[in-house]
């Protein structure tokens, strides 16, 4: 296995001492001995594409006496089934030397298999070679695995900062009301037990040992990963557990029953730790009681949380965030175990583990459960247009709908009295009636624009008082021509695919030269810096609501500004820039760094970011400032970043290593995009989308220049 071990338990090394390590066999006596190792002994390939691993030959022998026999012979072949391939498949080494071995394997078929060498040696002993073997696992595309991985990192992210949302609500209420003291005991159990699980599967050699036993072609399924994971998790949940006793609970306590229960999983953690002691049972078994712990805890700690949501008619202090991230992490999760059982031919990975499975489902059923609470079921009672923002055309008739949802605790008529306006004609005022408990009604409305613009429809409410209606508004947008609409969808995607495909132009340039000569190293940096800004500030203003909250306060008759649309294209700038970054890292440079003056701005950046987060943090400002922030670090770096290029061509008097194309697609797609503002504004008769937005206006004129310089010096000069 060739990993360092870490000591943990004085028990299990008090066992550990009285044993004979494979060093004390070969240098113990007097004879020779031979030693052979695999590494690596997991290898992941795709059909027909050689992958290589080591076979380490080791000769052991007494310093007096030397090599008893310098002609004896040790001849090695393979024990494999008829789909694998190795090179080479016959191997002689003579005399006592010792060899490092580079052996190829390829596979014609998907699936798991195991190559065993085949030794015969006509001198030293062999020492035990149960271990001797390579697991080759073959995907039918290689794309796939890479995929694979990607998604193996995204879900553990959303797994990792899952509780930092619930910490953050806590912490901005001061309170802990709203959150489930049980569902919180219940997982720190579990946790614990698959911490312990994991680092001591993963530390202890006299553990792992016996895993083997059992497991004779088998790997330790713990890595480092598992490891960090599990302790992490243990942190979020110690972290969240104190707030309960920092912050105001509301008399919030662990219930008797889920008293008793820790109870019995303490006792019965207890019992089988004293029968491992007394050598009653292995400490494996042990670790799998553990396991078997952490999977009850998992089947059952959400159901406190959900009877108290049910209790109380609110999720108010329970994080849906969360468990958004959650389900977002186990619908991963799945996908990946799916994707690899078709890409691997090996559907036993799921038939063979139907608890982890299942327990993926389990999981997702719950936060389902979370998620019709909080947007469904969960609210006092409100009052919603839906849609709240449509665009149509002018002397067309809108359809709405009202939706009264929520519960009251008494019976009374809500009133709704719609203003006079010259733009708009709205056919007559509405009664809901409202009954004592849940109520669920929906009232249609037709509203018909008289002119063009854009307009807010806001009705008066009797009784006042008897519903927030602070955002009960419809934006209605009116156009002159509806086939102007469809233009400017379709421009929209254009520009989008533009800039989203501008990336890879440069990506495959630098892949086919092998070589990032004659590309800034500045742009890149400067430019993943405003990426990165623009990601947080999207994915911020998106999922969180205390932030969405403060946005409505400043503009009352706003809607959110950022659609998913927006984070999905955000990420993949950071991801093509990114990787664009990286293929400096791997390929010819040419002496090529980051200057002195670019290094500066980026710590300047870094600087205001870190200064204004802390503002935040103790607040001297909002977080929504803090967002700003970062969007004029992207409106900065996209005013800068180009300068580094057009410098660097002007100085080679080449753009060779520079992709045009990337510009030409930026270049189409600035005018796309100014293209429609144009369109929007004129249709609409709103020139004050223009007018009063110049910042964005100016940077898209301000790109669009510095695309022309690029083409006139790939073009003309150079």
């Amino acid at each position: 296995m060739g990993r360092s071990k870490l000591c943990i338990l004085p028990l299990i090394f008090s066992l550990l001492s009285g044993s004979i390590t494979a060093s004390d066999e070969y240098h113990g006596g007097t004879n020779s001995s031979l030693q052979m190792r695999i590494e690596p002994q997991a290898l992941t390939t795709s059909l027909s594409q050689a992958t290589e691993f080591q076979l380490l030959v080791r000769f052991y022998h007494n310093s007096h006496s030397g090599c008893p026999d310098e002609e004896h012979n040790l001849t090695i072949t393979w024990d494999v089934e008829e789909v694998l391939k190795i090179s080479p498949s016959s191997i002689v080494i003579r005399g006592c030397r010792d060899a490092n071995l580079s052996i190829q394997v390829s596979a014609s078929q998907q699936g798991r298999f195991i190559a065993r060498p085949i030794i015969i040696s006509t001198g030293p002993p062999i020492a035990d070679n149960g271990r001797l073997f390579v697991q080759l696992k073959v995907a039918k595309y290689r794309p796939l695995i890479i995929v694979s991985m990607l998604i193996g990192w995204t879900y553990t992210v959303c797994w990792t900062i899952g509780d930092y949302f619930q910490a953050w609500t806590s912490y901005r209420r001061k309170s802990v009301v709203g959150l489930s003291f049980d569902f919180l005991y219940l997982n720190i159990v579990g946790n614990c037990c698959y911490a312990t699980f994991n680092v001591v599967l993963f530390a202890s050699t006299f553990i792992e040992a016996e895993y083997f036993r059992r497991h004779p072609f088998g790997l330790n399924p713990v890595v480092a990963n598992d490891v960090g994971y599990a302790g992490h998790a243990v942190f979020g949940n110690l972290v969240l557990i104190a707030q309960c006793y920092i912050y105001h609970s509301g008399g919030n306590m662990v219930s008797t029953a889920v008293k008793l229960l820790i109870s019995g999983y303490v006792m019965m953690v207890a019992v089988f730790c004293i029968l491992t002691i007394e050598q009653q049972m292995h400490w494996l078994d042990f670790l799998y009681m553990l396991s078997y712990v952490k999977l009850s805890t998992n089947l059952i700690k959400y159901i406190p949380q959900v009877f108290m949501n049910y209790q109380r008619k609110s999720t108010e202090g329970f994080a849906i965030s969360n468990r958004l991230l959650d389900m977002a992490g186990g619908l991963l999760s799945l996908t990946q175990m799916v994707l690899n059982s078709w890409n691997y031919d090996d559907w036993q990975s799921i038939v063979g583990s139907p608890v982890k499975f299942g327990l993926g489902f389990v999981s997702i059923f719950f936060d389902v459960i979370f998620m019709t609470q909080h947007y469904v079921s969960a609210h006092n009672l409100s009052l919603s247009f839906v849609p709240q923002s449509v665009v149509v055309t002018f002397g067309e008739t809108a359809s709405f709908d009202i939706e009264a949802n929520g519960y009251v605790s008494s019976t009374f008529d809500l009133q709704l009295y719609w203003p006079q306006d010259e733009a708009m004609q709205i056919a007559s005022n509405q009664t809901i009636p409202l009954t004592m408990g849940w109520n669920n009604h929906t009232v249609s409305l037709l509203i018909e624009p008289l002119k063009q613009g854009r307009f807010i429809v806001q009705p008066h409410i009797e009784p006042p008082g008897a519903v927030d209606d602070s955002r009960l508004f419809l934006l209605i947008k009116v156009a002159m021509y509806k086939p102007l609409m469809i233009i400017s969808l379709m421009v929209g995607w254009a520009y989008t695919a533009c800039w989203s495909a501008g990336y890879y132009p440069q990506i495959w340039l630098n892949y086919r030269r092998k070589s990032v000569v004659g590309l800034s190293f500045d742009f890149l940096y400067i430019n993943i810096v405003g990426h990165m800004s623009y990601v947080l500030f999207n994915a911020f203003l998106y999922w969180n609501s205390f932030v969405e909250d403060e946005y409505y306060r400043r503009h009352p008759f706003g809607l959110n500004p950022v659609i998913g649309n927006d984070i999905g294209f955000a990420v993949h700038a950071v991801f093509g820039t990114g990787f664009t970054i990286f293929q400096c890292r791997i390929y010819e440079t040419g002496g090529n760094s980051v200057s002195n003056p670019a290094k500066g701005i980026i710590a300047t950046y870094l600087l205001i970011i870190i200064t204004t987060m802390a503002c935040a943090v103790v607040d001297k400002i909002h977080w929504l400032d803090f967002l700003y922030v970062l969007s004029y670090i992207k409106l900065s770096t996209t005013m800068i970043k180009y300068f580094p290029q057009a410098y660097m061509n002007y100085r080679r008097k080449s753009t060779e290593g520079f992709e045009i194309m990337n510009r030409l697609l930026d270049l189409a797609g600035g005018l796309f995009s100014i293209l429609q503002m144009v369109i929007n504004a004129w249709n609409f008769d709103d020139w004050r989308s223009i007018g009063g937005d110049p910042v964005k206006f100016g940077l898209g004129i301000f790109s669009i220049l510095f695309d022309l310089v690029f083409m006139f010096q790939h073009y003309i000069l150079y």
